[in-house]
């Protein structure tokens, strides 16, 4: 079990779980295929010589394998054991965290929320409340089918990796399941397409959050995604924050051949537009118009919002995560629509993150597609913030701050968190724009 001790005691991180868990599939698979090749093995007494002693060594040699074989199957049985635990016990921890911040939430004086049982909540009305239910029972089906996808990859002697990330669908859509999570869009075809609400659109509500990730994203990893969503809102006492994780697009998978592309931002930053206009409509439905929306936008999902925004996002603020870019073909203020002149505008970008190369430049003729506009740091009007430290007091930088920066406990984190609740914010020093 991956934990951090914290304040003399442990913090369970239920997506390092998942991912002890995936390994741990993965490892058993490879068990699964050595067992299969041993026991394919079948050596007869004449590989050992014309001598009295062959059929001796020949059955000595069945005897080792087939015990040898006995020893595998063990380990395999025993890894699933560890595997099922993993997962169960990750579920277990979320579920406890939610109950948890619940009962606080209802000791709050000042207009107390409901409490919720598990994640979800009265969060969802009308047509967002119709498309859970039935991305519930497409889920369930989606379960069965995997389940039976991974039994034959194990059998075909799949590859590790293949069986890891069925792991973790099958993982996913268990979690899903056990725990009511409100899904608002879903397909499993291909790398899979989903939109989870975390939290409650209610009257009380004041923050509202739309997170788009970015390269690599996909079903199997959207777990990591959602566990984002899950810490900003759980930071909030008052119960007072909700967040939408919105990967439902078809998103780059090499950062170095395809996330140059604009393509994927241009499909997905209409669709983006369209669930905003839809997520806007719930919001003000549930709060009066009196809760502000945060679109946050990670990596090649801030060249994504960042064309959204050029198509009229309807949200308050844009934040830009070790961005990609403001979207393909926006260089300045007067790319950006009328509609968009009220949008708070941030951006934090760690030093030495490799992202820096894709920032401002297009690579050739715009009208090839490829780049994504502008630096989000240096744009007219946006607000540089500073990714300061990790938990455990490093700085931030290189290759692993592109990711690192979304872990709570970091500077970063905390100014995701300041930005969505419009709370204190730590700026670049010495950037004025």
């Amino acid at each position: 079990m991956t934990a951090a001790v914290d304040s003399g005691g442990y913090r369970v991180a239920p997506a390092k779980l998942d991912a002890a868990a995936a390994d741990l599939g993965g490892r058993a698979g490879a068990l699964e295929t050595a067992q299969k090749a041993v026991a394919g093995i079948s050596v007869p007494a004449t590989a050992f010589g014309q001598v009295s002693a062959s059929a001796d060594c020949a059955a000595t040699l069945k005897k080792t394998l087939s015990e040898l074989g006995e020893k595998i199957d063990g380990q395999v049985q025993r890894a699933k054991v560890l595997q099922n635990g993993l997962t169960a016990s990750a579920a277990g921890y979320r579920r406890a965290d939610e109950q948890v911040a619940a009962s606080y939430r209802s000791l709050l004086p000042e207009d107390p929320l409901p409490a919720v049982s598990g994640p979800v909540g009265a969060a969802a009305s009308g047509a967002w409340a119709q498309d859970i239910a039935a991305n519930r029972t497409k889920v369930s089906a989606a379960l069965t089918s995997e389940q039976t996808h991974l039994a034959q990859l194990q059998s075909a002697g799949g590859s590790a990796d293949d069986i890891a990330r069925s792991q973790r669908r099958i993982a996913l859509y268990q979690d899903i399941l056990a725990n009511n999570r409100q899904i608002l869009r879903f397909d499993p075809a291909a790398d899979g397409r989903i939109a989870e609400l975390v939290g409650s659109i209610q009257p009380g509500t004041r923050n509202v959050g739309l997170f788009v990730p970015g390269v690599n994203t996909r079903l199997d990893n959207f777990q990591g995604y959602a566990d984002l969503g899950r810490s900003l809102v759980a930071a909030d006492p008052t119960g007072r924050t909700a967040m939408v994780v919105w990967a439902d697009g078809d998103f780059p998978q090499n950062p170095l051949v395809e996330g140059p592309d604009a393509s994927y931002a241009q499909t997905m930053a209409p669709d983006l537009k369209t669930f905003g206009d839809e997520l806007r409509g719930q919001v003000d439905t549930q709060t009066g118009g009196a809760a502000t929306i945060t679109a946050i936008g990670h990596s090649y999902g801030g060249a994504t919002v960042g064309l959204a925004d050029s198509q009229g996002l309807a949200v308050d603020r844009v934040l830009h995560v070790e961005s990609a870019g403001m979207g393909h073909g926006v260089w300045s203020p007067a790319d950006l629509p009328a509609s968009q002149a009220g949008v708070q505008r941030f951006s934090m970008t760690a030093p030495l993150d490799p992202i820096v190369v894709a920032q401002g430049n297009a690579w050739g003729a715009e009208w090839t597609g490829i780049g994504h506009g502008a630096d989000p740091d240096t744009f007219p009007g946006v607000t540089d913030l500073a990714t300061g430290h990790d938990a455990a007091g490093n700085e931030l930088w290189g290759l692993s701050s592109h990711s690192d920066v979304l872990k709570p406990g970091s500077d970063s984190w905390t100014n995701i968190y300041g930005v969505l609740t419009g709370g204190a914010l730590t700026t670049v020093p010495g950037v004025q724009r």
